[in-house]
């Protein structure tokens, strides 16, 4: 047997199990247990911290590029739904308190009009997203 074969031959073998964890689910279980408590991201938007709460859509957004081939699309989907919304209320304060510069109401009536329009979609993919996470990980997203 060849060295280049050998090496094909452990890579074959030794990729799958170095995605997962020591228990045999997937490696991205953990982040995503970390994250997916959104309650950070949920008293941002309460307390009205819009520097916050982008931090934590971006920290979404980062996860989302680690997600399996599986749900990756989804979960680029829902987060990148979820800057939206920070983004659409950081419009809407600019546009409500009406300095120069701030955001034309039309458009943030538009921005928002899309957002609704997209949110049977992003619901569509939070559900594969929790199944997956149910089956693969034994965690509970809903």
């Amino acid at each position: 047997m060849t060295l280049r074969r050998t090496t094909t031959l452990t890579l074959a073998v030794c990729l799958p199990l170095a995605l997962s964890c020591g228990d045999g689910t997937p490696a991205f279980c953990e982040p995503l247990e970390n994250t997916a408590d959104l309650s950070s991201l949920g008293g941002a938007l309460e307390a009205v911290d819009l520097d916050r709460a982008a931090s934590e859509a971006q920290r979404l957004r980062d996860l989302a590029d680690e997600a399996p081939p599986e749900i990756r699309a989804d979960f680029v989907a829902l987060a990148d739904g979820v800057v939206d919304v920070v983004d659409l209320i950081a419009a809407e304060r600019g546009a409500s308190s009406g300095p120069a510069g701030a955001a034309d109401p039309g458009e943030v009536e538009r921005q928002r009009d899309q957002l609704t329009d997209r949110l049977g979609e992003l619901d569509r993919r939070s559900d594969r997203i929790s199944a997956w996470a149910a089956e693969q990980c034994g965690l509970d997203l809903s």
